[in-house]
């Protein structure tokens, strides 16, 4: 999974969560002991649940793409000469 190594933990809960909650609303849809009313509402629960955990994960995606935008915009100030330390200084003042 292509997130910062300090959030691969939660990244992998993540997906945890996503497949767990996609279980969860098909079992609950497949649920005889609830009306059709009730299994179609328990399912929506769990499908919620699941969009929040993949919310949150492609977060974490979306962090470490521009990380590594920010890491290439270093990279080519480097080879074009420009020194990161004085821009940073001037942004600063």
């Amino acid at each position: 999974m292509n997130v910062l190594r300090e959030d691969k933990k939660l990244a992998n809960e993540l997906v945890q969560c996503c497949d767990y909650s996609l279980f969860r609303a098909r079992t609950a849809f497949l649920d005889r002991s609830l009306d059709i009313h009730g299994r179609l509402a328990e399912a929506e629960r769990w499908m919620t649940e699941f969009q929040r955990c993949k919310r949150d994960l492609d977060e974490l995606v979306r962090k470490k793409e521009e990380h590594d935008k920010l890491v290439q915009l270093v990279e080519m100030m480097k080879e074009k000469g420009i020194d990161i330390a004085i821009v940073m200084r001037k942004g600063n003042e």
